[in-house]
């Protein structure tokens, strides 16, 4: 399924974002995801130790990866 879904979706960038979209608003994982996220970005501000790098493991679409580089454009 994910292979044929990304068939689909890899074709241009804007179809690549409007799937990411899709899944955030489909996915109630994706909003705990993105919630717990948020919380530690937070707290890695308040311990003064921001986030400098992203890494992505390889495993499933990238949505998270490209969620985190909107929050952070310095990483």
């Amino acid at each position: 399924m994910k292979r044929q879904l990304g068939a689909v979706f890899d074709r241009t960038p804007f179809l690549r974002k409007t799937f990411y979209q899709l899944l955030d608003l489909l996915l109630l994982r994706c909003w705990h995801i993105q919630r717990e996220l948020r919380s530690w970005i937070r707290q890695r501000i308040s311990d003064g130790q921001p986030v400098t790098a992203i890494y992505d493991a390889g495993a499933g679409f990238g949505q998270y990866t490209y969620w985190l580089s909107g929050e952070l454009p310095q990483a």
